[in-house]
């Protein structure tokens, strides 16, 4: 087995690759796609197969797919102190000879590993309950929006909130995503983002979905 960078001679094979399994390898295929100037790629080989890979992704998130013999050859490979590490389950025993779980990742009462599961709803089956009439959110809805999404992180928040941050990440939301949300009299009191248009051939994702705190329970996440 050999590790090597990802370079022109292979990339079309890693596409095929990531692409036999859309969902499970999102990440890689949005980064190759969009995002080349912020992430590191590190492909295993066995012979011409791929085994696994590796992507660092703007200097602070590392993620693994693919067999877990390939793991710790990968994670040789890998630059960051203090990443947030996205794996596959089997991955686990060989990350943490490597990594130290320090923290958790925006659910503090889950320990120090958030588990996240994969799940996926086709369009002909997805029946959406529609109670509080959402609707899409504009530019003129910044600040609203801005507010609530500063709760957001305030509730996810390991430490002292950024606001200059906040800013950035909510205008990257106005430009890239879709936004809806719904109110309560005047009040812009849940949200919902999604991805804009078709990201990866007929995928897309929703998320983060937030609604604050006192309104909770009655239905506006669905």
């Amino acid at each position: 087995m050999r590790v090597v960078p990802l370079k022109q001679d292979i990339e079309d094979s890693f596409l095929k690759f990531v692409e036999q399994d859309a969902i499970r390898n999102w990440f890689a295929i949005l980064d190759l796609k969009y995002h080349r100037d912020k992430t590191n790629f590190w492909i295993a080989l066995e012979g011409l197969e791929i085994l696994g890979y590796m992507l660092e992704y703007d200097g602070e998130h590392l993620t693994i797919r693919g067999d877990a013999r390939c793991t710790a050859e990968l994670l040789k490979r890998a630059s960051l102190t203090e990443p947030r590490v996205n794996i596959e389950p089997w991955h686990l025993p060989i990350v943490e000879t490597f990594y130290e779980p320090i923290k958790p990742i925006y659910r503090p009462d889950r320990g120090k590993i958030t588990t996240f599961l994969i799940m996926e709803v086709h369009r002909e089956h997805f029946k959406p309950i529609i109670k509080y009439r959402p609707r899409k959110l504009t530019a003129d809805e910044f600040d609203a929006f801005k507010r609530l999404h500063t709760r957001f992180v305030g509730e996810i928040a390991q430490g002292p909130i950024e606001h200059e941050r906040i800013d950035g990440i909510v205008r990257n939301l106005f430009k890239y995503s879709i936004l809806y949300g719904t109110y309560d009299g005047g009040e812009l009191v849940s949200f919902a983002c999604g991805a804009c248009g078709t990201v990866v051939e007929n995928l897309s994702t929703v998320g983060p979905v937030y609604t604050s705190p006192e309104f909770r329970g009655r239905g506006r996440a669905k």
